[in-house]
């Protein structure tokens, strides 16, 4: 388990706390999100999801300190349902709840409810962006990192980590790569396997659906 970004909302992220991790861990993540997620967080709207562990008001100065300023990102609210960490933040003076509402009817497949989400940096292996929309990232993304989006996934760099498109079921859209060095890809619920033999590994792909195929054709050249 890690910290995860998650859009909900055009300009609006979650910063997912799982409950298991260790304080060590979390602030060891949070250390390395101020880096590699910084400009996607500089002037972004954040709520942060603690789920439902208990954090002391020394933790989460601790995470002001060390993620909220460097990052220059806007806590919005703080998600939470431990009732004493609903007391302590309270008393912070900071807002307590999921202030963002979501929409009450289901989503069905080939409807995007967000904007696309630019992430400027590579992507470790480790990490993973769940985003409603598009996800364009303008670095690589390395063995190990995972990207899904309900829409469109553009890699400016390398693919060599997961990358599922339309994870919502929406087999119209596509994943576009400009180094394509990934034994898999998924597009709605279709999954496609390249071996490293295959005249398209390495190169500039755009990926699609057509019927029961998972088709790879070369990114049209500038």
């Amino acid at each position: 388990m890690m910290i995860h970004l998650k859009g909900i909302q055009t300009g609006i992220l979650r910063c997912v706390v799982p409950e298991e991790l260790s304080e060590k861990r979390i602030l060891e993540e949070f250390e390395e999100l101020t880096v590699s997620a910084k400009k996607v967080l500089e002037g972004s709207s954040v709520v942060m999801d603690l789920r439902g562990r208990n954090f002391g008001a020394a933790l989460v100065a601790k995470i002001w300190k060390y993620f909220i300023e460097p990052t220059g990102c806007t806590v919005i609210s703080w998600a939470v349902t431990d009732p004493e960490t609903v007391s302590a933040l309270s008393r912070l003076g900071l807002t307590v709840g999921d202030t963002v509402k979501k929409p009450r009817q289901e989503r069905t497949a080939g409807r995007r409810t967000a904007g696309a989400l630019l992430y400027a940096s590579n992507l470790r292996g480790g990490q993973k962006i769940v985003h409603d929309g598009d996800v364009i990232i303008t670095g690589h993304v390395n063995v190990g990192a995972e990207v899904s989006a309900d829409g469109h996934i553009v890699v400016l760099g390398k693919l060599q980590g997961l990358a599922h498109a339309g994870c919502r079921g929406d087999e119209t859209a596509s994943v576009s790569a400009r180094s394509f060095e990934s034994g898999q890809v998924r597009i709605g619920h279709r999954v496609g396997l390249i071996d490293k033999s295959s005249d398209i590994w390495g190169k500039s792909v755009v990926i699609t659906v057509n019927g029961d195929e998972v088709l790879l054709t070369e990114w049209p050249a500038i």
